[in-house]
């Protein structure tokens, strides 16, 4: 039995349902938090685009972690482990989220001295080496994101139990990742880029508002974790 019935192979199925998902719920939940970076580092479309490329990234490394796990241990079968794994992701994405939203806020102090400022080509302030060309901060917000196991994702693991080779769960989770990547949100990353940049006499204000939504954002996510 396929995950899809008019879909009989399940890897295909498992790109499928990670397509259809994207379409709505991962947009829909992990756009407030791009959208509020790409906001908070000034960057245009074209970086809009890449960040949230990167940031996709991130996710998709942990569906690959998830599936290597699941493949190893099948962790997730044990209701017990699931529910602290779950809960200790959602309080990693949160926290990570935060302290995100506060280096975005102390970059955005003005200088205590007449240091020279390094600016990129959209505006924003830029550091020299690999963290200006990889974000590694949209990297881990992503990775810290993707760890939060979805309920679609739940059901593909479930049914790779019963592939005889744990590699399989492997496969699964990345083709699952690959169908959400998949998705709007890459333009609708780079269209919040584009659009906050209309408005350059602001940019200093929007990224400030970008750093506290962010930093509200992971508050809630800590606060959510710990009543529930």
């Amino acid at each position: 039995m396929s995950l899809l019935p008019e879909i009989p192979n399940p890897y295909l199925a498992a790109l499928g349902i990670g397509f259809s998902y994207g379409l709505v719920y991962c947009t829909s939940s992990c756009l407030p938090y791009i959208s509020s970076y790409i906001a908070g580092i000034g960057a245009g479309f074209r970086r809009g685009v890449a960040v949230t490329l990167i940031f996709n990234a991130g996710r998709l490394t942990a569906y690959a972690l998830i599936g290597v796990l699941f493949g190893l241990f099948q962790f997730i079968v044990d209701e017990a482990v699931y529910t602290v794994f779950q809960t200790y992701a959602s309080l990693i994405f949160g926290v990570v989220t935060i302290a995100i939203g506060v280096t975005i806020l102390i970059k955005n102090k003005p200088p205590s001295c007449d240091c020279p400022v390094e600016h990129n080509g959209n505006g924003s302030v830029g550091t020299r080496g690999f963290a200006s060309r990889f974000d590694l901060r949209a990297y881990f917000m992503g990775l810290s994101r993707g760890l939060i196991l979805c309920t679609p994702m739940l059901a593909i693991m479930a049914y790779s139990v019963s592939f005889a080779s744990p590699v399989d769960s492997f496969y699964m989770a990345v083709l699952f990742g690959l169908g959400t990547v998949l998705s709007p949100i890459i333009l609708l990353g780079g269209a919040t880029g584009w659009l906050l940049n209309k408005a350059p006499l602001f940019r200093k204000w929007i990224s400030r508002l970008g750093a506290v939504a962010l930093i509200i954002l992971g508050a809630v996510a800590v606060v959510n974790t710990i009543i529930i």
